[in-house]
């Protein structure tokens, strides 16, 4: 008999018993690993290992009323189960004091049940009386609800945050202490989401750390020297690697030393490729056709914001060059064809 067929049978039996005598308790780890896999749809292994933090409920009615109101809001099956794995007490939180009231206040200030969805899966236990607060609290410092939702992907633990203990002093050290903007806070946790939940005491190391780079406070870069020193090693290296691949030179490889991570460490943050490589692309091409804009070189190029640069590079030489802002864009987007494009408009 299969494991499957055997935990069904359990269940059925189960139920006909719990009909008869209402007074018998539901729970026993057969009754949570079935649910578990029939309604939520864990596989077998993890549904057994989650069973052990919902065995002591009565009757699947709580689990069921959590279930169907997730549904019948729009919550996807996918986020569903997430949510569940990450921690089946959610099927014991109550719909009407917990999960109506604030869904419907997230709809009320215009979050989409997209990003609802988003929040129920990254993060389940955050949804209490205060979330909703939460949520208004986080979405101010990120600048958009769809910030949030990108940063949750990266630290579920975000909305579960004590705000007042951990968050808000750690955001004052930040402002007044290191002298940012609340616009480079956003920046800072978008690069490092974890960064923000760390101790009050940690920042301040890592922003020494910064400082012994030589990086002042005062500087525009002291946000990036606090992305750098709070990667990993070996993330760092094989970033580096990468601008090396792009054709740096010794004189401007912002890996080649010390002091010009220091003064670029924003390279070391961006996207090889949706930013770095296309830009390579663009400056290889222009080099080709021996355009003076060449000259500035690829920091020039690559510390542009995507409105800049499309305006003052890409556009403003799509006469020159016909078809670069086409070869830009697949570039961007990741086209195969790409580099062939730029092979063709260069000859």
């Amino acid at each position: 008999m299969s494991l499957s067929v055997f935990l069904r049978r359990i269940h059925h039996l189960h139920f006909r018993h719990f009909a008869t005598n209402t007074s018998a308790p539901l729970a026993n780890p057969h009754f949570s690993i079935e649910y578990l896999i029939q309604s939520c749809g864990l596989p077998s292994d993890k549904a057994i290992r989650a069973s052990k933090k919902i065995q002591h409920l009565k009757s699947p009615d709580k689990p069921d009323s959590v279930l169907q109101f997730l549904r019948q809001t729009g919550i996807s099956e996918s986020d569903i189960t997430t949510s569940v794995l990450r921690n089946p007490l959610i099927l014991c939180s109550s719909v009407e004091k917990i999960w109506r009231p604030n869904v419907a206040k997230l709809q009320e200030v215009g979050i989409s049940i997209e990003d609802i969805s988003c929040m129920v899966s990254h993060s389940p236990l955050a949804f209490k009386s205060n979330f909703v607060s939460k949520v208004d609290f986080w979405k101010r410092v990120l600048g958009s609800v769809e910030n949030l939702t990108l940063v949750l992907k990266r630290n579920a633990a975000l909305l579960q945050s004590n705000l007042e203990k951990a968050i808000v002093p750690n955001l004052s050290f930040l402002e007044e202490q290191c002298g940012l903007s609340v616009c480079q806070i956003a920046q800072l946790i978008k690069y490092q989401p974890r960064f923000i939940n760390s101790s009050t005491e940690t920042l301040k190391m890592k922003a020494k750390r910064a400082e012994e780079l030589g990086v002042s406070r005062s500087s525009q870069t002291f946000v990036y020297a606090l992305v750098v020193v709070s990667m990993n090693q070996h993330i760092i290296d094989a970033r580096i690697n990468n601008l090396k691949s792009l054709g740096f030179s010794q004189d401007e490889d912002v890996g080649c030393d010390k002091l010009h991570v220091v003064r670029n460490p924003f390279v070391l943050t961006l996207s090889l490729k949706n930013r770095l490589i296309p830009r390579s692309l663009v400056l290889k091409l222009m080099e080709s056709k021996g355009l003076p804009v060449a000259k500035r070189g690829f920091l020039f190029f690559a510390k542009q914001t995507e409105k800049m640069f499309l305006e003052k590079i890409v556009l403003s030489y799509e006469n020159t060059i016909p078809g670069l802002h086409r070869a830009y864009t697949d570039a961007c987007s990741g086209k195969t064809s790409a580099e062939e494009w730029f092979k063709n408009i260069s000859n």
